[in-house]
């Protein structure tokens, strides 16, 4: 719905943009698999830099599965919505949707489907056709959108993730952006406090600053699933790869948006149990 707006409308424009931001962003040695990243929605041109090098960091060992979570902007629902469709299709093909995985967490959360915050959605969308062009192998997806959500949400969400999904071999991305609409300077003082209490695992002061419409960090709601399933699954402290906002990458100073790329570190093979006993 957003190629030819958010990105470019073509598979060979995609590969070229996207072949010249990451000649950008890979300025140095790729950092291992993440289990949960975050990293931003916005277009390309603005956003781009940061999308990608999160995203490089599951070359060297691809996931079996992607769980990716981003705000509803279009369209009012309580609760998460996890993607009911089999399939997505980009100008670079098709990926396919983990219905398995769907269906486990609707069952133990009762999350519905609601289509209609699906369909009109660029959090999600703008960057599926990164994930096609960036990470290999044969993973799947499974697209989980925010609506106006309770705390209560948002453990059970964490909760079952944890059970369900296996952290050295899949992933879980948050999509979101940082402060909205701000100025420049105003922007990089909000969004240096946000990324405090995301390193400092404050999901609390995140949740109390969600008042403010989610104009300082529009996928809050997936900011906090993070922290809470990083400390389910006992992983260290985050690692901010890149921030800068919409400012620095050519647009107006007088009112710009924050962007970054973070990444959990790799689950440490000797102080998490693998699941079902598994072992190297």
């Amino acid at each position: 719905m957003f190629a030819g707006s958010f990105y470019p409308g073509s598979d060979s424009e995609i590969r070229h943009m996207l072949d010249l931001i990451i000649r950008q962003a890979d300025r140095q040695a790729r950092k291992p698999h993440p289990p949960i990243m975050i990293i931003p929605h916005a277009g390309w041109q603005y956003s781009g830099l940061a999308a990608v090098k999160g995203l490089l960091t599951l070359v060297e060992a691809p996931p079996k599965r992607i769980v990716l979570i981003g705000p509803a902007h279009r369209h009012y629902f309580m609760g998460f919505s996890p993607a009911g469709y089999e399939k997505y299709e980009t100008p670079l093909g098709e990926i396919q949707v983990d219905l398995s995985l769907q269906q486990d967490i609707v069952a133990a959360t009762d999350f519905e489907f609601v289509p209609d915050a699906h369909k009109p959605e660029h959090s999600l969308e703008v960057i599926l056709p990164m994930l096609q062009h960036i990470v290999p192998g044969d993973w799947k997806i499974l697209p989980i959108l925010a609506g106006s959500v309770a705390r209560s949400s948002i453990n059970k969400l964490a909760d079952t993730l944890a059970a369900s999904l296996d952290p050295f071999k899949d992933v879980v991305i948050i999509s979101s952006d940082l402060s909205h609409f701000f100025s420049y300077e105003r922007a990089r003082e909000l969004d240096s406090e946000t990324l405090n209490f995301i390193l400092e695992g404050d999901s609390d002061s995140i949740i109390d600053r969600s008042g403010e419409g989610g104009k300082l960090a529009c996928g809050f709601a997936g900011i906090v699933v993070a922290i809470n399933l990083a400390r389910k699954w006992g992983l260290g402290k985050p690692e901010v790869l890149i921030y800068y906002n919409s400012g620095d990458s050519g647009g107006d100073h007088n009112s710009v948006v924050g962007y970054t790329a973070i990444e959990y570190p790799p689950a440490d093979l000797t102080g998490l149990k693998k699941p079902n006993g598994e072992q190297d």
